[in-house]
């Protein structure tokens, strides 16, 4: 314990906090000149335990950092990441990487993601081994240990939910009558059979249900309602056709080939605002849930032709239920209008920049970023009509409109992930010459710069490289950041 007695009287005797506090002068007789506060805190978590005989350039030597409960240990990564700067480099990549490669089990989930996170603010260097992301990444997907042992003795509830039905049921928290405002849906309705295609259930995989073919009589009343749908002269009237429409889905059981016999889309705006207020249609195993199913059927495919602003009365019923169902807004709208064949002009922009602002939780935000940049092609996957296959596609169209979207999200101080960053670093390059006069590219450039530069500051060359190839009143602003900075 003496080794630690001089690094906490100059701690506590500096009234500077945190880094600071490191990069002060130690007092005189209270901690020796050399090494710094800095040197001394790594030396002590690195050095190897007093009761162990063993070398300190031993790798396998167990070190005082080691001996910390999990919960320090995380602390003090998370501690070291934010003083990095004042630190010395090689020291805690000794520790992080320490961490990383130390076989499963020694250190926590929380100590290995703070050493992961450590490691990746540090300087590259040639000839040092990094640590194995997707292994990290394996890690958090990992049920706690709880889990699992449930998961071997229980018929679970679900296949990502490894818990005991029965167990579950008895609680009451799901079982009829609860009182809690659900529908009466009990909690077996929602469990496997068990002699039922074993197979696909031991794969975790259950195949959503076929939607049965529209009978012919289904078809005579659905174009019927189509003719009425777009001849309707008031508000009452929309309701009644609405209705008709609403029961037409229910009893199908097929709403979405029911919808797009209607095509409700053809309506006035009027009309629109009825079908988006008053349709409600329960979960569809094609489209995900009934919300989205309204919206990329009366909402969206306005957007996708939008060419000036829409009514202030149909955007407004619209944004009441994206706030109402913003997981919805993210799939049927967002996703399908930002992944248009002709890419996003200004109105459409600015329909979309208030969907984010007014209806989306910044986790929404963030996970709708990472999946339209870093995500596989199948997860960007456009939810829409059929008719609308043909405009919308699985890759992004760059124009200013769509940078307009990215600044508007960077300004609002969204989280991004280092996947997303790195994916945006890489469209900078490819597109500064394409958009070398455009303001709304230098507006975004700038907003990146100042916003992510912690996670992107390695790129610095590359980042300086494009802007130099700028040529607007922005241009001076941004490198003088750049240069500043590094």
């Amino acid at each position: 314990m003496e080794q630690w007695l001089p690094l906490f009287r100059h701690l506590l005797a500096c009234p500077a906090a945190n880094a600071d506090a490191f990069s002060s002068s130690p007092a005189s007789g209270d901690c020796p000149s050399s090494p710094s506060p800095a040197g001394t805190l790594l030396r002590i978590l690195l050095s190897p335990v007093p009761t162990l005989h063993a070398s300190a350039s031993d790798p396998t030597a167990t070190i005082l950092f080691q001996t910390l409960p999990p919960f320090l240990q995380s602390q003090a990564l998370s501690f070291l990441a934010s003083s990095a700067g004042h630190l010395d480099p090689h020291l805690l990549r000794s520790l992080a990487t320490r961490v990383l490669s130390a076989p499963p089990g020694r250190y926590g989930f929380w100590a290995r993601r703070g050493a992961h996170h450590l490691l990746d603010g540090l300087p590259e260097e040639e000839g040092v081994p990094g640590a194995a992301s997707e292994e990290f990444v394996d890690g958090f997907h990992e049920p706690p240990p709880w889990l699992k042992e449930a998961a071997a003795r229980a018929r679970p509830v679900l296949p990502w939910l490894p818990v005991d039905c029965r167990s579950v049921m008895r609680s009451g928290t799901c079982g009829h009558g609860a009182g809690d405002g659900s529908d009466g849906i009990g909690l077996e309705t929602l469990v496997l059979a068990q002699d039922e295609d074993v197979e696909m259930q031991e794969a975790g995989y259950v195949p959503p249900p076929q939607a049965p073919l529209l009978g012919d009589s289904v078809v005579q009343r659905a174009l019927a309602v189509q003719k009425e749908i777009v001849m309707v002269e008031s508000s009452l009237v929309a309701q009644r056709v609405v209705k008709d429409l609403q029961d037409l889905c229910v009893e199908s059981r097929n709403a979405a080939a029911v919808l797009s016999l209607v095509q409700p889309w053809e309506a006035d705006d009027e009309t629109l605002r009825v079908l988006l207020s008053n349709l409600v249609l329960q979960e569809d195993g094609m489209y995900g849930g009934g919300p989205s199913l309204v919206l990329c059927s009366v909402f969206l495919p306005q957007l996708l032709e939008l060419q000036r602003p829409p009514s202030s009365v149909l955007l407004s019923t619209a944004l009441d239920l994206c706030k109402r169902h913003p997981a919805a807004a993210l799939e049927a709208v967002l996703f399908p209008l930002v992944l248009r064949k002709g890419g996003l002009n200004v109105p459409q922009c600015d329909v979309l920049t208030r969907i984010v602002k007014e209806c989306m939780h910044p986790l929404h935000v963030s996970a709708f970023c990472h999946r339209l940049l870093s995500g596989e092609e199948q997860e960007r996957k456009p939810l829409c009509m059929p008719q609308h296959h043909e405009t919308v596609g699985t890759h992004l169209v760059w124009t200013e409109s769509l940078f307009t979207l990215f600044y508007s999200i960077l300004s609002q101080d969204i989280c991004l992930t280092p996947s997303t960053i790195g994916e945006l670093i890489s469209v900078i390059d490819e597109r500064a010459s394409e958009f070398s006069r455009s303001l709304k590219f230098g507006n975004f450039l700038k907003c990146f710069v100042l916003k992510c530069w912690h996670q992107c500051k390695n790129q610095r060359v590359l980042l300086e490289r494009a802007a130099e190839r700028t040529n607007t009143f922005l241009t001076k602003a941004i490198l003088v950041k750049l240069r500043s900075a590094g």
